[in-house]
């Protein structure tokens, strides 16, 4: 008998967890941020290569049309690694 209460204290109250409903996926448009134009980006991908650099190209979202498209925000520079 006591290792049956044993038993019971031990399993303690075993209980389902709650599955959340799906988290979905928004996309957030923000109107302040402007789209580089191609020269812009062509130049700063330039002065990234003649530094010794790589470019790291940032991408936006922007809906045209009611379509969704990648738009180039920014250019920066990190280090080229070499293998």
């Amino acid at each position: 008998m006591r290792y049956l209460v044993l038993v019971l204290l031990l399993s303690g109250c075993v209980s389902n967890p709650v599955v959340d409903a799906p988290k979905t996926q928004e996309i957030v448009m923000d109107k302040q941020v402007q789209a580089m134009s191609r020269n812009e980006v062509i130049i700063a991908v330039r002065e990234c290569e003649s530094s010794g650099l790589r470019a790291v190209v940032i991408n936006g979202k922007r809906k045209i049309n009611g379509f969704t498209t990648d738009i180039v925000v920014d250019v920066t520079c990190a280090p080229r690694f070499v293998f």
